[in-house]
């Protein structure tokens, strides 16, 4: 393919903006092609599914489509591994979509990103289509694909040869255990949390130079700009170049949302964000000093979680007691954190023996704030722990080693990639000078933010060398073609409400607003009818609500048991009887959706959310 600049004018609007270098010919794009379907997956019906997109680039440029699932294709689309060099080589990517069901009425292609950076578009679109499409009346082909770096797509980000190698880096380290202390303001405990971290952070240089060495010249094309360069050649490819892009992207993918719609504003259709990166902050700050605005609705969270779990009840939510408060309930758990920080749970009847400590606790705490549907089995397992058990708890944090070293490293390492390549470089910077100021901003998070989660995250961007050849770094203001929807969470744990409301006063009047009345990571953590009305309205019929439209949600966070075996909405707020079939279909397929969904946006491992 020729120089981007003569697909379309838009494409010269980003081209003054961007920094980029002229990388050499690399031949690793030649050598991960021939390992590159060894992936494994996390869940095995992908494997076959997967399959079935090899060899399926048409010879014209397009897709050839083949059946992978019910009613799902897959296939493979070849790109420039550089677009503004186009004798660096090609990247395969890797594609799935669900076909429309209501043809006579179908609008087009969404296409869809879940998140990460790591998550697999392939992989949720055999886990989460079906409830999309159901959502929009079946009017919509759904489409995702593996970025660059990713599963599928080639060249991978490799930093191990093997799953084992890469469990067996980081079992029993500060990055699986993560460092801690009772109280960084008291000296004491800081030379100790900065004695452990020194320690991560010497691993982490290791971690760092393995994935360049393994990995190569490819981490220089797996930035977002490139990302959403291949989304507008897949959307080129399915639709045309006249068509308007329809987007919905999750967490890191509102990143890629906020890139698109600024890169490519002329080319704007219904565009969705929700649980939104501030794209400025991604693009222009260092990943070590977003932890101070990370964190800032995170103990709102966790407040949240102690206040459902008292109004619950000792029936229905295991840490509490007939005279609970989520006061109460908060002073057991910390109790139980700050037991452990002093002795250490020795767990040795486990897949994994070892022992619990108060990081993995507060560490396993954050993981679960991202999904309140789940928070009935975090009040068992801290139960448990508070009575002496920590075995539950182990079973969850710890990795089992993977003994088949046949088995290629997951792609984990992509977090790390995209979002170091993305972030300004530390060339220049001394590694004593940015290790202490990567110290300085946890300090800075668990003082003033957050005290339970602000020093839980580890970055490592300051050991990684490798930038992308392009890096888009706003405005993030341009007038759009189309208006897009924004959606925050008032109590969101790793995306505050705050950086909803700056992309939307960014956009201005090209945006338009949802604040959801509920907890959880994106809005799809809690079901919402009002939340669900607004996303059905807006993509099938272009409807816009008010800017700044408050969605209360309509999920119980601990539901009762239900009566009987056809009693499936136990789950429901005080309202069915209220709801008309319809109503109750719609809140019933958002929250699926949501269960869907989960996977891909609330895991977090090592230090680093994926």
């Amino acid at each position: 393919m020729g120089n981007p600049t003569n697909e379309a004018a838009s494409w010269n609007a980003l081209e003054h903006r961007s920094t980029r270098k002229n990388g050499k010919k690399t031949l690793v794009a030649a050598v991960l092609a021939l390992i590159c379907w060894a992936v494994w997956f996390k869940w095995n019906l992908f494997d076959r599914a997967l399959m079935a997109c090899r060899s399926t680039q048409d010879a014209s440029g397009g897709i050839k489509w083949r059946t992978c699932g019910d009613n799902i294709e897959c296939g493979r689309l070849e790109v420039p591994l550089d677009y503004f060099n186009e004798s660096a080589g090609t990247a395969s990517l890797a594609l799935a979509r669900y076909l429309a069901t209501n043809k006579t009425a179908r609008l087009g292609t969404l296409l869809t990103n879940p998140g990460g950076p790591g998550g697999s578009g392939v992989n949720f679109i055999h886990r989460a289509s079906q409830k999309i499409s159901e959502l929009l009346d079946g009017r919509y082909d759904i489409v995702s694909w593996d970025p660059r770096g990713i599963n599928g797509t080639t060249p991978r980000v490799d930093c191990f040869d093997s799953q084992t190698e890469q469990d067996i880096f980081f079992a029993n380290t500060h990055q699986e255990i993560l460092p801690e202390a009772r109280n960084l303001s008291d000296p004491i405990d800081l030379a100790v949390f900065k004695s452990q971290l020194r320690s991560a952070d010497a691993r982490n240089e290791v971690y760092a130079k393995l994935c360049i060495k393994n990995s190569g010249d490819a981490l220089k094309h797996v930035g977002t700009a490139t990302v959403v360069r291949d989304l507008d050649r897949i959307y080129r490819v399915l639709e045309g170049d006249q068509k308007a892009i329809n987007f919905w992207g999750f967490s890191y993918g509102t990143a890629v949302g906020s890139y698109l719609v600024n890169m490519f504003p002329d080319r704007v259709g219904h565009v969705v964000i929700d649980g939104v990166v501030d794209p400025d902050m991604w693009a222009n700050m260092n990943a070590h000093k977003w932890f101070k605005y990370d964190f800032v609705d995170t103990e709102k969270d966790l407040n949240n979680f102690y206040t459902a779990c008292a109004e619950a009840g000792s029936e229905r939510c295991a840490l509490a007691s007939n005279s609970s408060t989520a006061k109460s309930i908060s002073k057991d758990v910390d109790k139980l954190i700050e037991k452990i920080y002093d002795h250490p749970l020795p767990v040795p009847h486990v897949s994994r023996p070892g022992i619990l400590t108060s990081s993995m606790i507060r560490g396993l705490i954050f993981t679960y704030l991202y999904r309140p549907r789940d928070w009935p089995e975090l009040a068992s397992v801290l139960s448990s722990a508070i009575k002496g058990d920590g075995a539950p708890i182990l079973e969850k944090v710890i990795q089992k080693v993977e003994f088949n070293t046949t088995i290629p490293a997951k792609t984990a390492a992509a977090i790390h990639a995209v979002t170091c390549v993305d972030t300004p470089s530390f060339d220049g910077v001394d590694k004593d000078a940015a290790f202490e100021d990567l110290v300085d901003e946890i300090v800075i998070a668990w003082k003033d933010v957050s005290p339970h989660f602000g020093s839980i995250e580890i970055d490592m961007c300051h050991h990684w060398s490798v930038r992308e050849t392009e890096r888009f770094t706003g405005p993030f203001n341009h007038t759009l073609s189309n208006e897009i929807l924004i959606i925050g969470n008032t109590a969101d744990p790793i995306t505050p409400l705050a950086n909803a409301k700056s992309v939307n006063n960014m956009l201005g009047d090209s945006s338009r607003l949802i604040i959801q009345d509920g907890s959880g990571h994106c809005s799809l953590a809690m079901a919402s009818l009002c939340t669900a009305k607004a996303l059905k309205g807006y993509f099938l019929e272009g409807k816009l609500p008010p800017n700044g439209l408050i969605c209360p949600t309509d999920e119980k966070l601990f539901p009762p048991p239900p009566a009987n075996a056809s009693d499936t909405m136990v789950w429901l707020q005080e309202m069915q009887e209220t709801l008309s079939e319809e109503d109750l279909k719609l809140l019933d397929n958002i929250k699926e959706l949501g269960q869907d969904l989960a996977p891909f946006v609330s895991s977090f491992k090592r230090g680093m959310r994926i």
